[in-house]
């Protein structure tokens, strides 16, 4: 509907915008100018031998001798975006000229692009975890500040460097946050930065306070290690065209080709806590074969080659137990609809 002004102010009452809560997560150390597609290959680690001093027959006293492997993870950016509005000049007069061009390309982009990007971006976050905690009970102001310092050590004991973590906490829980006794009890600048929601600090990790709806169903917060993922943008594409044939105006269009991805070797740089989540399943390898166990509901995936099963080629759905020989390595993760995904499971037969 297009409203036409009798008498008004030329001043235009905008709506709210906010800037993006997921800048500066990601890395930027790959190139994704020409192409859609990156590879990325990681090494993999070599079994550790006992050293043989005793070897005097000609073999490696270093022990069996191992090729250097590696692992190949494609990324391929895929969600693409647009908006097409047109400023007709009958309008646009009759209405004070208030519709700038680039005053609406510049509130196309702070109230519907970031917003977008970044609840995208939290979404893949959070599908692509390598550990998650699902439990029903809701946080309480006693229980919160425990719950993140759990999720910091439970990336710790996955040998995740302890700098460099962020908390992102939606606002609802973030009112827990602030009231919890530890909070309260901090020395005043460090309080008021928590409690202002500007960047604070709990268990060495800085605390983002994001809006409820940018996390998804059942998450209550996460933790992510600065640098695990990406987030390429190959198309972004803001602009005005005067004088066109289809409208006596200006049309305004955009464009946003971008994508998020977790690197498969750095999945437990992020923690999720979820009161509706799938529990990571349990491998149990007995006699030679691999029984998977998720819960009521649940789909698990798994592979048998080290790879990660979220993302991998050779993942298998699970439908009963197999056979497996010594060494292998075994990953699997739980899925449902409406659940927050599982973390990933390890197991060596």
């Amino acid at each position: 509907m297009i409203n036409l002004a009798e008498k008004a102010s030329p001043k235009l009452v905008e709506h709210f915008t906010r800037e993006s809560v997921t800048e500066g997560l990601f890395s930027n150390a790959y190139d994704w100018n020409g192409v859609a597609t990156v590879k990325v290959y990681s090494l993999d680690p070599l079994p550790l031998n006992d050293y043989d001093r005793s070897k005097v027959d000609g073999s490696s006293r270093f022990g069996p001798l191992s090729e250097v492997g590696d692992t190949v993870q494609e990324m391929t950016v895929k969600d693409d975006k647009a908006f097409n509005g047109s400023i007709d000049k009958g309008n646009n007069t009759s209405q004070l000229k208030i519709k700038a061009a680039s005053r609406i390309l510049k509130q196309q982009s702070r109230m519907v692009l970031i917003p977008y990007a970044d609840k995208y971006r939290i979404k893949k976050l959070v599908e692509g975890a390598g550990i998650t905690k699902a439990d029903s009970t809701a946080l309480t102001k006693t229980t919160i500040v425990e719950a993140i310092f759990t999720g910091n050590a439970a990336m710790s004991n996955k040998l995740v460097p302890q700098g460099d973590r962020v908390v992102l906490i939606g606002e609802t829980d973030a009112i827990k946050l602030k009231l919890a006794d530890q909070v309260v009890g901090l020395e005043k600048v460090g309080q008021k930065a928590i409690v202002n929601g500007v960047c604070g600090v709990v268990g060495g990790a800085q605390v983002r306070i994001v809006p409820d709806v940018y996390l998804p169903s059942g998450v209550t917060f996460m933790i992510v290690h600065k640098g695990v993922a990406c987030a390429p943008k190959k198309i972004e594409t803001m602009r005005v065209l005067d004088d066109q044939w289809i409208v006596d105006g200006s049309i305004v269009q955009g464009r946003m080709l971008h994508d998020c991805f977790v690197f498969d070797t750095q999945i437990d740089g992020i923690y999720v806590h979820a009161t509706a989540g799938c529990a990571t399943p349990t491998i149990t390898v007995t006699s030679g074969e691999a029984t998977l166990t998720a819960g009521s509901g649940e789909t698990i995936k798994y592979t048998t080659d080290g790879s990660n099963p979220k993302t991998s080629d050779t993942a298998a759905t699970y439908s009963a137990k197999f056979a497996v020989t010594s060494g292998t390595k075994i990953r699997a993760y739980a899925f449902k609809a409406g659940s927050v995904p599982s973390g990933v499971a390890e197991a060596t037969a």
